[in-house]
């Protein structure tokens, strides 16, 4: 990684060398020569860093003198960017030229002794690198610049691959080959629309066993039968059309070519060898990414007969796509199962363990497997380096990270690391960062893009067409493609947020770090001075110091803390003072899920800071001397539920990039001229205006909507928060400019519940002037107070001004009669619709089946979740009359508190329901004119998986084929039967749900004890919920009556894995009944005030994972058998006091019983816990 990114802050040094106002001062200051000399030396140095770093594996001379060049060029880099950082302080800038300010830049005497420090520091540096230049020579490097750093060098190529494979060898890939086969053989629409032959693209890691996938296709007598030529290619990294061709001439003929011939009689001779023949090519481990190269090969493929296939392999999902007709078949690695086979194939004598002599080995063998990530490869490799070792070397090989093994022992990383040799060195770089996460870590992608600009890896464009976060974004995307990482989750747009790697890509990312790169384990104490990065593998507690080894990291520049778990405990300002002064040079300073109440002042002294994570943690306010980190780029304040305001100078973070107050829910308002952070592109919080309240703690001026014209580069999500007097800030709206604002993927509209009533034309106009962009893709407005909506929303023009929209939230529209048609929009998935109070119809009129058009689109085309609550006056959907129009795609429909509503239209493929305080009855599920359709009709009956009622009668209405595949239940209110006859109806209801039911609630219940016996019948039930059942008497202890509360805890002895127990007012203690449950993995106990103890029988949990106590302050102690809650991972105790102190570490007098919980959290106040 060090040469890797040696020449990004290179370039970042030359960079700060070239401004204007070091260029000047310089002339001034009588350093220029000097400077000129430097610059000349580094561009020199540049140019051989790519040879140097192939050359450093070999060569431990070549390796110390990059060693050398790393710290001096690292010297360097500090130095201008501390130079350039205080010329910046003072305004030296005006356009492009130095103004007269240079004269008066510090006090005279300042001055003098600052061009004497600075001129000796380059002096130095500069006698440095000429002596590392110098020293160089030896090594006769070649002068290679790193734009040709895309391609891989000779020696570290693979070696070329055939066509045979013995099929015994592979195992753990019959499905996958099934898979292909059946591509490969079948005759498909593909065959038809594609203009040349049909490409099948294999894409995986290196080692997963592509290539042996690909020879076993090659060789199925199947293939054999149906194709009339067979060609295999290995083309590697050179995508040489001429060598492919000539390639496959000597595989299709079978004859080696000894004459050379130019390409115009190659690509005859192909033609005329396909030429009207079903052939089979596969093209092994292929790197091209250029589309243009591969059309030019395609063309010369067509003449082959209908049928041919083409089968490539590549590590790249990119290639895949370029060259594919089908989807990528991305190869996953081998099972547990045939992992451990061919382990067992590689690594015993027998092909399997002897039961006598060798049974000590299985243990460690599977251990070694796991390490292996189930890639074959890897496998392969580790079985054979121990075939016939002693117990010993397989003990070594065990506590060995892949990674360290040397080259000789690991083909796997060489295979590997090809990968690695084929990005471009900012890749390189952002690859090997990532070696500071744990394995299986989630990376947020944002995340990981500020960090990587924040380092200094992201090179920007050349003409600056592209800012630093799309060039990032597109590393981010190229590493994804080459198989870096995987298992990505994506949003509802399609953009991917987050990823992970594989375990053997993060050892190869361990590698390539190198030492610049450390992990801190809890019990290390020793650290290389030359440590740049520094993450640590654990949670940092309350009793945390920097380690004496830790103090002479001068060189540090990260500070990760990507396992930091909040744990309510406090932590000391003192360290963050020591952390600040030590490491003076750090560009990332992460302390999000600290306990940490205030920073101290001293934080504006790391002028190289670019990154700084606040995330979750206690602060009420930042120190003003924050904004004199001038070249900050990321201040993250998610989720500082305590914080109150910004400093007021915020717009001095001119190099500010992203802003995340999310959830701040004490930020009062914005501060003025926020707006000219003009660099802004992610900002999730606006507040305009503030409550001057004589509560107010505070009196200042805020922003305004002028301040958010000017952020023009916002992207993704957006809440305006609109607080004060709608008089003052109105005629501003439209200056918000939302209109031009592209970016925004979504937009949330909150009219703070502090404004006045008034007059509705001032929401009216607010509302009018805040017009978002057509890209939008979420819209959601709340406590608006206007009687009409907007203009870009009124009836159909809603379809012309946001044609996009995939999701609608409007929340507190108290006085609108109206709503927008949304009927119409085509992308529309969620529409919620909650406490419009005077709104009685959504549309006045039957929606007109007859006009729809690909103009005009069927109703609701995409609808899938309907939400409607807390609608008093709702009557139905259309004013005048009914139809039998139906929501063919809804799947979820939640209807509750809406006691006048009538009718809606049919929903016949609802499986997921609500039904609570409505006239509508779940008996209307017969009549298809009313809520659901009948099942006859529309087969509605055979997909419900999920209810929610207030009334358990309602069950009885349901037959049996509507609810056999029900899996969730939820029942509110009192549980109030007719007659005897609707208790047994109700336990047969109950029986029809005994194979399906999986999670069962009550929510403000009582009498759950004439349920009992329905309940009985529910065996196959896993989660229960108990919310506010004041009757059901859970602690009297009558354990021959399973202790006589209505719930038959031996019936879910063996099925039920959660429980929880939420406002139960009579719970006294845990009820008895409980110890039947045999396979319980969660308990949780909310807000039980009058819980007074934890039994001691407790420890019959044996498989409990997690346990939550919460809001229970008559709980004093844990029993003392809580120490055999072995299988106990996490344990969250909050807002219970005095039995917080008693569990705090380590002095607290409960804290023996629970320290071996891996991940215990103790809260004790508020609504963030601190």
């Amino acid at each position: 990684m060090a040469e890797a990114v040696l020449y990004g802050i290179a370039n970042e040094v030359l960079k700060n060398m070239g401004s204007t106002a070091i260029d000047e001062l310089s002339s001034a200051w009588g350093f220029k020569s000097q400077l000129n000399k430097l610059k000349n030396t580094i561009e020199t140095l540049k140019d051989v860093m790519l040879d140097a770093e192939e050359r450093q594996a070999d060569s431990h001379a070549v390796g110390g003198w990059l060693e050398r060049l790393t710290t001096a060029v690292y010297a360097a880099d500090d130095l201008f960017d501390e130079f350039a950082t205080l010329a910046s302080r003072k305004q030296l800038l005006s356009g492009n030229k130095v103004t007269k300010e240079v004269y008066t830049f510090f006090s005279y005497s300042n001055q003098i002794t600052l061009a004497f420090k600075i001129s000796h520091k380059i002096r130095r540096i500069r006698q440095e690198l000429d002596d590392i230049v110098k020293d160089g020579t030896q090594f006769s490097f070649v002068f290679r610049p790193h734009e040709d750093g895309r391609e891989i060098n000779t020696s570290t190529r693979r070696k070329e691959t055939y066509s045979f494979v013995d099929s015994e060898e592979v195992i753990g890939r019959d499905d996958d080959k099934r898979a292909i086969l059946d591509l490969a053989l079948a005759s498909s629409s593909i065959d038809k629309e594609e203009k040349g032959v049909p490409v099948i693209p294999i894409v995986g890691i290196g080692g997963l066993g592509k290539t042996s996938l690909a020879q076993l296709i090659y060789n199925d007598p199947k293939i054999q039968d149906f194709f009339e030529l067979r060609i295999w290619v290995c083309v590697s990294d050179v995508f040489d059309i001429k060598e492919i061709t000539e390639k496959i001439l000597t595989s299709a003929t079978k004859t080696e070519m000894h004459q050379k011939l130019e390409m115009e009689q190659l690509q005859g001779q192909l033609r005329k060898e396909i030429d009207d023949k079903r052939y089979l090519l596969v093209l092994d481990d292929v790197w091209n990414e250029n589309r243009d190269e591969w059309l030019k090969l395609r063309a010369l493929l067509k003449a082959g007969r209908k049928g041919s296939k083409i089968i490539v392999t590549t590590r790249s999902r990119e290639v895949a796509e370029i060259m594919g007709s089908f989807a990528p078949y991305e190869l996953q690695g081998l099972s547990e199962e045939k992992s451990w086979d061919l382990f067992e194939k590689m690594a015993f004598k027998s092909g399997q363990p002897q039961p006598q002599c060798e049974p000590h080995l299985v243990k460690i063998g599977r251990e070694i497997v796991r390490k292996c990530a189930n890639v074959p490869l890897a496998i392969r490799a580790l079985g054979s380096l121990l075939y016939g070792k002693s117990e010993s070397k397989w003990l070594t090989i065990k506590d060995t990270n892949l990674a360290k093994l040397s080259e000789n022992q690991n083909n796997i990383m060489n295979i590997l690391k090809l990968s690695y040799h084929y990005l471009w060195f900012p890749l390189k770089n952002c690859f090997a960062y990532c070696a500071l996460f744990p394995k299986d870590y989630v990376l947020d992608k944002e995340t990981l893009i500020n960090l990587w600009i924040a380092e200094g890896f992201i090179i920007p464009d050349a003409n600056e067409s592209q800012s630093l976060d799309e060039i990032a974004d597109e590393y981010f995307l190229t590493l994804f493609q080459r198989c870096f990482f995987q298992d990505v989750i994506r949003d509802e747009w399609g953009a991917i947020k987050s990823c992970k790697m594989h375990d053997l890509m993060h050892d190869l990312a361990q590698q390539v770090a190198g030492d610049k790169c450390k992990v801190a384990n809890f019990s290390e104490s020793k650290f290389d001075d030359k440590i740049n990065h520094l993450s640590f593998a654990y949670r940092l507690t309350s009793s945390w110091k920097i380690q004496a080894g830790m103090l002479h990291l001068k060189l540090l520049r990260t500070f990760l803390m990507p396992e930091q778990m909040k744990d309510g405990s406090p932590f000391r300002k003192s360290v963050c003072k020591q952390i600040i002064s030590r490491f003076s040079r750090l560009r990332v300073l992460d302390l999000h899920n600290l306990g940490v109440e205030s920073l101290p002042s001293s934080i504006g002294k790391l002028i190289h800071l670019r990154y700084l994570d606040l995330s979750k943690i206690p602060i009420k306010e930042l120190p003003h001397s924050i904004t004199e980190l001038q070249n900050l780029q990321t201040l993250k304040l998610y989720h500082c539920s305590r914080l109150r305001a910004l400093p007021t100078n915020m717009r001095k973070l001119t190099n500010l990039r992203s802003l995340n107050v999310d959830r701040c829910y004490e930020l009062s308002h914005m501060p003025s001229r926020i707006g000219e952070l003009t660099s802004l592109h992610t900002l999730p919080l606006f507040i305009v205006g503030n409550t001057h309240s004589q509560k107010s703690w505070f009196k200042c001026t805020s922003a305004t909507f002028s301040d958010l014209k000017k952020l023009r580069n916002l992207k993704s999500v957006l809440c305006i928060q609109v607080k004060g007097d709608l008089k003052i800030i109105m005629s501003e709206a439209a200056e918000a400019n939302l209109s031009c604002k592209h970016g925004l993927t979504e937009l949330n509209i909150e009219f703070h519940h502090s404004l006045s009533y008034g007059d509705h034309s001032n929401f009216e106009v607010v509302l009018e002037g805040l017009r978002p962009h057509p890209n939008l893709r979420k819209l959601e407005v709340s406590g608006y107070k206007g009687s009409k909506s907007p203009s870009w929303v009124a009836m159909d023009n809603m379809c012309m001004s946001l044609p996009n929209l995939v999701d609608i939230q409007l929340f507190k529209w108290d006085f609108c009669q109206e709503v927008p048609t949304f009927s119409r929009l085509p992308f529309l998935k969620r529409l919620s619709l909650i406490q419009l109070g005077n709104l009685e119809y959504m549309e006045s009129a039957i929606f007109d089946l007859s006009s729809s058009s690909s103009t005009n689109p069927l109703f609701f085309p995409s609808l899938q979740e309907l939400t409607l609550k807390d609608m008093r006056n709702l009557k139905g959907w259309w004013k005048e009359g009914t139809s039998a129009i139906s929501i063919s795609s809804l799947s979820r429909l939640s209807i509750n508190n809406c006691p006048k509503l009538l009718f809606l239209p049919l929903c016949p493929n609802v499986e997921d329901l609500t039904l609570v305080s409505s006239v509508l009855k779940m008996a209307t599920i017969s009549d298809c004119t009313s809520l659901l359709s009948s099942e006859s009709e529309f087969g509605f009956g055979f997909k419900l998986k999920k209810l929610e009622i207030d009334d358990v009668e309602d069950l009885i209405s349901l037959p049996k084929q509507t609810v056999h595949q029900l899996s969730s239940l939820l029942v509110q209110g009192g549980i109030k039967l007719q007659s005897s006859d609707s208790s047994e109806k109700l336990e047969q209801a109950f029986a029809n749900l005994s194979s399906s039911l999986r999670s069962l609630a009550f929510y403000n219940c009582t009498n759950l004890k004439y349920i009992s016996k329905g309940l009985e019948h529910l065996t196959a039930l896993e989660n229960l919920v108990l919310y506010n059942c004041i009757d059901s008497e859970l602690s009297r202890n009558e354990p021959d009556d399973d202790c006589g509360c209505g719930m038959p805890w031996k019936t879910f002895k063996t099925s039920l894995r959660s429980v929880k127990l939420m406002w139960m007012s009579q719970l006294v203690s845990l009820p008895t009944g409980l110890q039947y449950l045999e396979n319980l993995r969660s308990l949780e106990l909310y807000c039980n005030y009058w819980l007074m103890e934890i039994p001691e029988w407790i420890s019959c949990f044996s498989f409990l994972t997690y346990m939550e106590l919460c809001n229970s302050c008559h709980v004093k102690t844990l029993p003392e058998s809580f120490t055999n809650l072995t299988a106990l991972n996490e344990l969250r105790i909050v807002l219970c006091s005095p039995l917080a102190k008693r569990c705090q570490a380590p002095h607290g007098v409960d804290w023996p019983k629970i320290q071996h919980i891996p991940l215990v959290t103790i809260l004790s106040t508020g609504r963030d816990g601190w």
